[in-house]
């Protein structure tokens, strides 16, 4: 019987320019989106700390919605903010499982996933 994760999902993802500087400071923000069919659900939003990081945590019923009933697995992309306006969007990831099950224990293996760095090709 496959067991379903009642926790919170946590994401990390980080942001530098094309040198390799961190995207950093109270003007810099992240928004984690799930795509969907006809409308798409804002999961929440990170401001960037010093290394360009930001990590947002929310719940599988987030992810849920009417145009995508029972979704346990999202299509996540990425909004960068500068002082709140769009600056950059990623492209989309696909499926992601937060929920993959550990073949020995029979739990899931991690509730985070860190999607690593994005360079942006932008002034810090």
């Amino acid at each position: 019987m496959e067991q379903k994760s009642s926790g919170l999902f946590n994401v990390i993802v980080r942001f530098t320019n094309l040198q390799g500087a961190p995207l950093a400071g109270p003007q810099w923000s992240v928004e984690v989106v799930d795509e969907d069919p006809l409308r798409d659900d804002r999961l929440g939003m990170s401001s960037l700390n010093e290394q360009g990081e930001g990590r947002v945590f929310f719940s599988v019923a987030d992810v849920a919605s009417l145009d995508s009933p029972g979704e346990r697995k999202p299509d996540l992309y990425f909004i960068l903010k500068r002082d709140g306006r769009e600056v950059f969007r990623t492209g989309v990831e696909r499926d992601v499982d937060f929920e993959a099950l550990d073949p020995v224990t029979g739990r899931p293996h991690d509730l985070t996933r860190d999607f690593g760095t994005i360079e942006v090709d932008i002034d810090p």
